[in-house]
């Protein structure tokens, strides 16, 4: 959420904004004008409320008379007080409703183009893999046809999934150890999650409304539900919720390998074969809170350990600046970095690293003490690795018998197997 204060003295700022994004600049109007309505009507209240305050403080100095003529009248102001309070719950819900449509302030060098394709690469790691033979997708591979089972998964659950087994299951686990044990050596702290949360909390971390229709709902009784988490970033910010961490003056950084849900309801017709778009996954979250001076730090130190994963497994990759058009409504700026794919010659996504300024933290009542007064800390998230990594893994290193080779750097956590 942003400061709404700020907006109504910069409409221009975030109408602009807006627009960077390709959203509608009215917006930021609207919800101006919704603050000054809510604003007026809270100071109506306010005085309507200082008055009944008056009257209970010397009700009783009154005689009699006096006090029935008064009572008349305080009956008449508490109607008129419950009458704007109602009127005040819908005008606090249209600011929300406002406010949910306004997007962080993107970071000043951010690129202004429209969508994922005009993302500008900024760096590229080793060299696109030859082969002397044709090279296939990791779905027509002969490891996956043995180790992965999609059929089943859809017997038993429905499409998008998959049962993994035997060796690409503990291919799976020493990979997501590894990546574990980087993270851990660059000061993160391990954190279990629940997998579970309620709406309060998926709403104040922006998932409700910017992804409905993405979120899994799971019904417990006929007056709550939760959702399945679609990152670990949603429980791990959410423990900081309505929390003061002291002074910041080391930046909170923690991080939880969890399995995610998600729908994938907007990529219907995409990449029907394989697995790149499945309801459930397993994923590492590295998530940080900080000052604002020391975001850069931080968002640094995210790139470094994301470039030191994928570089150390020898995967040919490069990091793309997302533009005003692709950066979600949270980020002031996000880096993705993309994974060559030769069996279907392009690159895809496999991990980001983004800065939320106080966007998640406004919501969350996330606080820090500075020089005596209490301030919104910062966030950054940032996707250290997916299961997409091992997808990248299979094509980039696969043989001409339709294995692959496993990363040098994994084979001794694989007991000095070199191919699956």
């Amino acid at each position: 959420m942003i400061d709404i204060k700020h907006l109504a003295q910069n409409v221009e700022r975030y109408a602009q904004e807006l627009e960077r994004r390709g959203w509608n600049p009215e917006f930021a109007e609207e919800a101006k004008n919704n603050y000054n309505i809510w604003k007026e009507a809270k100071a109506e209240i306010d005085i309507l409320l200082e008055k009944r305050n008056a009257f209970n403080k010397k009700i009783w100095t009154l005689s009699p008379d006096e006090r029935e003529n008064a009572l008349v009248e305080m009956k008449e102001l508490s109607n008129e007080v419950k009458g704007k309070e109602e009127i005040q719950k819908i005008n606090t819900d249209n600011l929300k409703s406002s406010l949910a449509k306004i997007p962080n302030l993107s970071w000043d060098d951010i690129p202004l183009w429209k969508n994922d394709e005009d993302n500008p690469i900024i760096q590229t790691w080793w060299k696109k893999p030859t082969f002397s033979f044709p090279v296939k997708p990791y779905y027509e591979l002969e490891t996956y046809k043995d180790y992965i089972d999609q059929k089943t998964w859809s017997e038993t659950m429905w499409a998008r999934g998959y049962f993994m087994k035997w060796e690409m299951a503990k291919f799976q686990k020493v990979l997501f150890n590894w990546v574990e044990q980087i993270i851990w050596d660059n000061g993160f702290d391990p954190m279990y999650v629940p997998l579970m949360l309620n709406e309060k909390t998926m709403t104040e971390i922006g998932n409700l409304p910017d992804f409905d229709g993405q979120l899994y709902e799971v019904k417990i009784n006929d007056d709550t539900n939760y959702y399945l988490i679609p990152s670990s970033e949603q429980p791990l910010m959410g423990y900081y919720a309505r929390k003061n961490v002291w002074d910041l003056k080391k930046p909170i950084l923690v991080m939880a390998n969890t399995t995610c849900f998600r729908k994938e309801s907007w990529s219907y017709g995409k990449d029907q074969q394989g697995i790149l778009r499945v309801h459930q996954f397993e994923k590492i979250e590295i998530d940080a809170l900080c000052r604002p001076e020391d975001d850069e730090k931080v968002f640094a130190l995210n790139a470094k350990i994301n470039e030191e994963i994928y570089s150390k497994l020898g995967l040919h990759f490069h990091a793309v600046e997302v533009c005003s058009g692709d950066i979600p409504a949270k980020h002031r700026r996000q880096v993705d970095y993309e994974a060559w794919f030769p069996g279907e010659w392009k690159f895809r996504e496999v991990c980001s690293n983004g800065s939320a300024s106080d966007y998640q933290t406004r919501w969350l009542k996330t606080t820090y003490n500075r020089d005596w007064e209490k301030c919104f800390a910062w966030s950054l998230n940032c996707t250290a690795i997916t299961f997409r990594t091992w997808l990248a893994i299979m094509e980039q290193f696969q043989t001409e018998d339709g294995r692959f080779m496993i990363p040098e750097i994994l084979r001794p956590y694989m007991w000095g197997k070199k191919k699956i």
